[in-house]
């Protein structure tokens, strides 16, 4: 198995001077930024990275799509990620995916879905708040699964994290996944992989 850690120290330095909210803060909310790389052979043990005490939200971005009409569905390639993400998370029970009411967004949490015999369930990108109240509600020491937009993940992350460390994913990225463990809305621990080529 080959995972390479980077612990990005110096993204977190630089977050926090950059940032408006005062450092003790943002050290007590952003606990540990590391990325980590899964290659084809590898597959997420998702118990390294959860915690049975908190909810667990795992976000992407949508995968690539044919750019064709104003609601695409994913390319070959996309496809090829979507199924890549339903591999590497084979290892955990999701007990829920959610995705907008978008080709791109839905056909990218299929395959998690369907790995777990679950249909996908349709939220609102404009609600988010509404979104994280509802899963840490619903979900509570359980893992969902969440397909987003590259101006959406961010923002249901920061609201996990109760801060704003995450800005837009950039437009040619489709291989950001982010594990949120959350104790409650606004304290949580975010690792990122990157998954896929």
């Amino acid at each position: 198995m080959r995972v390479r850690i980077k612990l990005s120290v110096l993204v977190v330095l630089i977050i926090f001077i950059g940032c408006s909210k005062d450092q003790e803060t943002q050290v007590q909310t952003v606990t540990q930024i590391d990325t980590v790389y899964v290659t084809k052979n590898d597959t997420i043990r998702l118990t390294e990275y959860i915690n049975d005490s908190t909810t667990t939200v795992i976000l992407t971005r949508h995968a690539e799509t044919t750019g064709i009409g104003a609601d695409p569905s994913l390319s070959v390639s996309g496809q090829e990620r979507s199924t890549e993400l339903a591999r590497v998370l084979h290892t955990t029970t999701i007990r829920a995916a959610y995705a907008t009411n978008y080709k791109r967004t839905q056909e990218t949490a299929a395959s998690v879905a369907g790995k777990n015999g679950l249909s996908v369930r349709i939220y609102d990108p404009s609600k988010l708040n509404a979104l994280a109240d509802s899963l840490l509600l619903n979900y509570r020491n359980q893992v969902v699964y969440v397909a987003g937009h590259s101006n959406t993940t961010n923002v249901l992350l920061n609201i996990l994290l109760g801060s704003s460390v995450y800005g837009d994913i950039p437009e040619n990225e489709y291989d950001n996944l982010y594990i949120a463990n959350v104790s409650a809305k606004g304290n949580a621990r975010v690792i990122h992989f990157k998954y896929g080529d």
